[in-house]
């Protein structure tokens, strides 16, 4: 997991870094070599433009510049205020870009917004080293003026740290903030990095070594974390070659009402394809027929019904029966009749690991203290029935997602997996991992069906609950967006995403191969 670190944490690690022994200017200098390397990566045979506020982001456009300047490319530099303003390594990169002739013109001068705009339409990439992780109220006058010049100049903009106008700690986006084509991020992601809609003026996000010690920012004990490839590649080792499949977990689903047998077959099938050695679907008895036919690989266990939905008569079954499986998923497409309520009480009761999504969400709406059991659990919501179990609105949710995803958790005392653009698993504790896989093809009906099932399937081969949900999330999204270049952005059937998840396990092994081979030629060269 890569430490996700807020403000004040990067602060302290900088800090720490320069008390360790590394200069505050080699910092800047590393930093400025990771904006330079980002320009010149494109094609960028033009001019550059580099906007400078007045703090150690200025310093690290600066520096920037006077290192594409050495390199041969053109470029013009602005600063937000007078030179005599600079202090410390700012003051010390105006210098030195002075002293190979890189002249700075002040935005404080007469004509120069006119200048700023006339040099960003002649030029390839901008620099936009405004505003960093210090900054913490709206951007006003010359700032404001500055970032709107940037933006209608529809440039490539190259931002250094964050996007001028975020704010580091939050996942909103102002009004008045740089629209970024790449971001380079100086040593950590911050939360405006991973957080929708902020991510979304970030563009493509590369995390640079600047020289702090990983160590370091690790210390740091951050509660938000990015998930990796290779953390998913740890939770899913290779299978012994003598497997079979109840080595793999035995997996029950409730789910299915008349209308909405799809959801129990989505999530089937999303189990199945992520590997459970054996899935049960117990639904409404005139259900199973035609699951068993659209699914062969599934069993079914016909409960009894009433209009369409499991009846209170099939908790006696489930408080029987569960007790010969690994873990259950219960909801999808379940209803809300007082039937089935009755019967996921039974459900929860029941002392398995639980995947607790929609229906199951919904019948206990305002009383997330319902999920308190002794067995691991792991709660699915989209943001609606998030703000159902919190009583509150879906839209405040999604205005401080974090925050909802972390009450949640804490009030049921169980794992939250909040889904959306940048998923997020909440553990009651307050950590949270955000999910960097997904597309927009998710946004169909089903997705959510299939992403339980992959759950369930994890949970009954043996994960935790949080290592199941980060892992799931990850599978989930990469499967989707392993559809992209056949589909684009929409038109998604949900089975699909199911149907791609063993490729895209295929690729992570792949992956891990092809790394260790590579650190094997690396020894051996070595030699």
């Amino acid at each position: 997991m890569i430490p996700v670190l807020g403000s004040r944490a990067m602060r302290a690690a900088d800090a720490a870094a320069i008390r360790g022994g590394i200069p505050s200017d080699e910092l800047m200098e590393n930093a400025a070599s990771a904006l330079a390397r980002a320009v010149r990566r494109g094609p960028c045979e033009g001019r550059v433009t580099v906007v400078c506020g007045p703090g150690q982001n200025g310093g690290d456009g600066l520096a920037a510049a006077r290192l594409l300047a050495l390199a041969g490319h053109p470029v013009l530099v602005f600063t937000l205020a007078a030179p005599g303003t600079y202090r410390g390594d700012a003051a010390r990169n105006l210098e030195r870009a002075a002293a190979i002739g890189l002249a700075a013109t002040p935005l404080t001068a007469r004509g120069a917004f006119r200048e700023l705009a006339r040099a960003l339409a002649e030029s390839d990439r901008v620099i936009d080293a405004l505003f960093g992780t210090g900054l913490s109220r709206p951007l006003a006058d010359a700032a404001r003026r500055a970032v709107a010049a940037i933006n209608a100049s529809d440039r490539h903009v190259v931002a250094a740290d964050l996007p001028s106008g975020l704010y580091a700690d939050r996942g909103d986006a102002p009004a008045a903030a740089v629209r970024a084509r790449e971001t380079v991020a100086f040593g950590a992601p911050k939360p405006c990095h991973v957080l929708p809609p902020a991510t979304d003026l970030c563009g493509s996000v590369e995390v640079a070594d600047i020289g702090i010690p990983r160590a370091v920012l690790e210390a740091k004990r951050s509660r938000l974390s990015w998930t990796e490839d290779s953390d998913v590649r740890a939770l899913l080792p290779p299978r012994p070659i003598d497997s079979n499949k109840g080595n793999f977990g035995r997996l029950a689903i409730v789910a299915g009402s008349r209308g909405k047998a799809g959801a129990a077959l989505l999530a089937a099938r999303g189990a199945l394809r992520a590997g459970a050695g054996l899935v049960t679907v117990f639904c409404a008895e005139s259900l199973a027929d035609a699951l068993w036919t659209a699914l062969p690989e599934v069993m079914t266990r016909p409960l009894p019904e009433e209009d369409g939905a499991i009846s209170a008569a099939a908790s006696t079954v489930l408080e029987r029966e569960l007790r010969g499986f690994d873990a259950v998923v219960a909801g999808p497409g379940l209803s809300t009749s007082a039937g089935a309520v009755a019967a996921l009480e039974a459900v929860v009761r029941a002392r398995i690991p639980l995947v607790a999504d929609a229906d199951a969400l919904n019948a206990f709406a305002g009383r997330p203290s319902r999920f308190r059991r002794r067995a691991p659990t792991i709660l699915t919501p989209h943001p609606g029935e998030a703000g159902r179990l919190l009583g509150r609105s879906a839209a405040d949710v999604q205005a401080d997602r974090l925050r909802a995803a972390r009450g949640l958790a804490q009030r049921a005392r169980s794992v939250v997996l909040l889904k959306g653009a940048r998923t997020l698993v909440a553990e009651p504790d307050g950590t949270v991992a955000v999910n960097p896989t997904g597309t927009p093809l998710l946004a169909t009906a089903g997705s959510g069906d299939v992403l339980s099932g992959i759950l369930g399937a994890l949970l009954a081969g043996g994960l935790a609950p949080r290592d199941a949900a980060v892992a799931g999330a990850w599978l989930h999204g990469a499967a989707a967006q392993s559809l992209t270049p056949r589909l684009g952005d929409a038109g998604l059937l949900s089975h699909e995403v199911a149907d791609a998840v063993p490729g895209v396990r295929r690729a992570l092994r792949a992956e891990a191969e092809a790394e260790t081979e590579a650190e094997a030629e690396s020894e051996g060269d070595g030699e």
